[in-house]
């Protein structure tokens, strides 16, 4: 199943000011994908559905990634 193109919500900029260290480039990528239980946040990356190369949930702050496409 194909996710679709998305832009962040307020939800989402709410959910990244809960964690406890920032996501770097992940906070502006049109590949984020948040997951977020009562007490926890988490980052995921979306090219990690259809590419192997990228991690699933990418060490924090990503400072450079050859994947990251500003969100629009």
């Amino acid at each position: 199943m194909e996710e679709e193109e998305r832009k962040a919500t307020a939800e989402d900029r709410r959910l990244l000011e809960k964690l406890a260290v920032p996501p770097g480039l992940c906070a502006t990528c049109e590949h984020l994908r948040l997951l977020a239980s009562r007490r926890s946040v988490f980052v995921r990356c979306g090219l990690a559905a259809t590419d192997p190369w990228f991690p699933r949930y990418p060490p924090l702050p990503v400072v450079a990634c050859p994947g990251y496409r500003a969100q629009r």
